[in-house]
C-alpha cells in the first residue's frame, strides 16, 4: 500500500461510492475519498490529505466520465452542502442505495439470506422538502441567508433550492426580503452581536398552512414581533410565526424557549387519512408522500390482526403509534422528548384515536416494567437502537418487529444482534426518502424464530 504526498496528482479508477456520496478509489491498495467522481469514471486528482490507511483527494479533470453522470439542475451543486447525489442519474441514486444497504447487511450484520428488492422511489425527486432550515449570516447588502459548504461553516448564500416545495420557496422569498428589509442583523458568535441565527420555514402540503420560525440570539421580541405582523399579512398561507431562543454557542439549533410573536404556534398536516400537529421543536417526515408509503410498508409488514399489543419505541408525535393503532387492539409510544410526546397526545385526540397511549421515558428503561408485547416498532435516530433496548425485546419477545431505519450501517449491527437473540429477518424494503443526497432509509421485516 502506497500512501500518496500532499499536492501529488495522479490518474485514478473510481471503483464504488461512499456513504457521503463521494467516490472511493484505490491507489495501489491506498484507499482515496474524492467528492465529485463516480464509480466506473478514470479522473486525475490532487492529494489533500493522507492519513494512515485512507486519504482525500480534489477531483482535477474527468478523464472517462461515467454513463450515468448527468448535469446537476442546480448551480450551486459541488459548493452547497445540501445535494451530493445531484450528478448521478435518478436511477442509478436509487441502485447505489439499495446496493448500500446491502453492503452494509452483509460487512456489518453477516445477513445474506435475505432478498433486498430495488429502492422505492420518492414520488417526487425534486421538491419534496416541506422543510426550509437555514443559518443566516451578515453580508454588505444586510443579510446571507443559506446552507453551509461540505464540511465547513462557509456559507452558501441560497436564493432558491430545488428540493425545497413550491409552497415554502414561495414563503422563503418574502421573508427574506422582509427580514433584509426590517434592519435586522445576523448573530456575529465571534463579537456575539446581532441576534438571528437560523430561519426554519415548515410548510403542510395537504393543508397549505406554514409555520416561520426565527432562531435569535436573544430573547428580545421589539422587533420581531413587528417583522412576524408584516409577514402574516403578506403571505397567507403563514398561520403563526414563533421566536426561538438559542442563547448557547455550538451546532445545536433550537433553543428551549419559544415565544409566540403571531397567529398560531403550530400548524396541522395530514398524513393518508390522519392529522397531525406540527410544531416548531416537533419532529416531523420532510417528505410527506414518501412517509405515507413507508408507514404503509411497515404496517403491512406487521401483519396485524387486531388482537396485538403494539410497543412503539422512539413514537416521536406518534404518527406510526396511531397508523398502527388503526390496525391493533393497543399501542404503547414510548419517547423521552416531553415535547413530543405532548404532540402525540394532541393528535390521538385530534385524530379520534382511544387504543394508543404515551409514555415520556427512555424505552429502555421503561420496557423493564412490561411483561408483554406481540409487535415492537423500533425508528430510532441514526446512531440505531440502545443495546439496552434491544436487550429487553429478547426478554419480551415480541412475535414480530418491524425495524425502520435511516442508517444501514447502524441497522445492520442492530439487526445481527437480533438474529443472535433469536429473531429472523424476512423482508427489507429500502426507500428513497432523501433524493439528491446519499441517504437512504429501510424498513425490515424480523420474526420470532421458532
Amino acid at each position: 500500500m502506497t500512501k500518496p504526498e500532499i499536492n501529488q496528482t495522479f490518474s485514478l479508477k473510481i471503483d464504488a461510492i461512499g456513504s457521503s456520496g463521494e467516490g472511493i478509489g484505490r491507489l495501489e491498495g491506498y484507499t482515496l475519498f474524492v467528492d465529485g467522481a463516480l464509480p466506473g469514471e478514470q479522473v486525475h486528482v490532487r492529494c489533500i490529505e493522507a492519513q494512515k490507511n485512507y486519504g482525500r483527494a480534489e477531483l482535477l479533470h474527468i478523464l472517462e466520465a461515467s454513463p450515468d453522470r448527468v448535469k446537476p439542475p442546480c448551480p450551486l451543486f459541488g459548493t452547497c452542502g445540501g445535494c451530493q447525489l445531484m450528478h448521478l442519474s435518478y436511477q442509478k441514486q436509487l441502485e447505489t442505495k439499495r446496493q448500500r444497504v446491502i453492503d452494509a447487511l452483509q460487512r456489518i450484520g453477516k445477513i445474506t439470506e435475505v432478498e433486498v428488492p430495488p429502492c422505492l422511489p420518492s414520488p417526487s425527486p425534486l421538491s419534496y422538502r416541506n422543510k426550509i432550515q437555514l443559518p443566516v449570516k451578515n453580508n454588505p447588502e444586510g443579510l446571507a441567508f443559506g446552507l453551509y459548504a461540505k464540511g465547513s461553516h462557509d456559507l452558501v448564500e441560497v436564493s432558491s433550492c430545488l428540493i425545497h416545495c413550491p409552497m415554502g420557496e414561495e414563503i422563503y422569498r418574502e421573508v427574506r426580503r422582509l427580514t433584509t428589509k426590517s434592519g435586522i442583523a445576523a448573530y456575529d458568535p465571534l463579537t456575539g452581536e446581532g441576534d438571528l441565527r437560523h430561519l426554519l420555514i415548515k410548510s403542510a402540503k395537504v393543508t397549505g398552512q406554514a409555520l416561520v420560525i426565527f432562531v435569535t440570539a436573544s430573547s428580545k421580541q421589539g422587533r420581531w414581533t413587528a417583522l412576524a405582523e408584516q409577514i402574516m399579512a403578506a403571505c397567507p398561507q403563514v398561520k403563526g410565526v414563533v421566536q426561538a431562543v438559542n442563547k448557547q454557542k455550538g451546532n445545536r439549533i433550537l433553543g428551549q424557549q419559544f415565544h409566540l410573536l403571531a397567529g398560531a404556534g403550530h400548524i396541522h398536516e395530514r398524513l393518508g387519512d390522519l392529522t397531525f400537529k406540527v410544531s416548531p421543536a416537533s419532529f416531523f417526515q420532510v417528505n410527506p408522500e414518501q412517509a405515507v408509503l413507508l408507514y404503509a410498508k411497515a404496517l403491512a409488514f406487521a401483519e396485524l390482526e387486531g388482537s396485538e399489543t403494539v410497543l412503539d419505541a422512539y413514537c416521536g408525535v406518534g404518527t406510526l403509534s396511531l397508523f398502527f393503532a388503526k390496525q391493533a387492539k393497543s399501542v404503547l409510544g414510548v419517547e423521552s422528548v416531553p415535547e413530543a410526546i405532548e404532540d402525540a397526545k394532541e393528535n390521538a385526540l385530534l385524530n379520534n384515536i382511544h387504543n394508543v397511549s404515551f409514555v415520556c421515558a427512555q424505552a429502555e428503561h421503561y420496557c423493564r416494567a412490561l411483561s408483554a408485547i406481540d409487535v415492537a416498532i423500533l425508528n430510532p435516530p441514526r446512531k440505531g437502537c440502545d443495546e439496552l433496548l434491544l436487550k429487553e425485546l429478547k426478554r419480551l419477545r415480541p412475535k414480530t418487529i418491524v425495524y425502520i431505519s435511516c442508517d444501514p450501517g447502524t441497522l445492520a449491527r442492530d439487526l445481527g444482534l437480533l438474529r443472535d437473540f433469536g429473531y429472523e429477518v424476512e423482508k427489507v424494503q429500502p426507500f428513497d426518502m432523501f433524493p439528491q443526497t446519499a441517504h437512504v432509509e429501510c424498513v425490515v421485516k424480523l420474526k420470532l424464530g421458532g
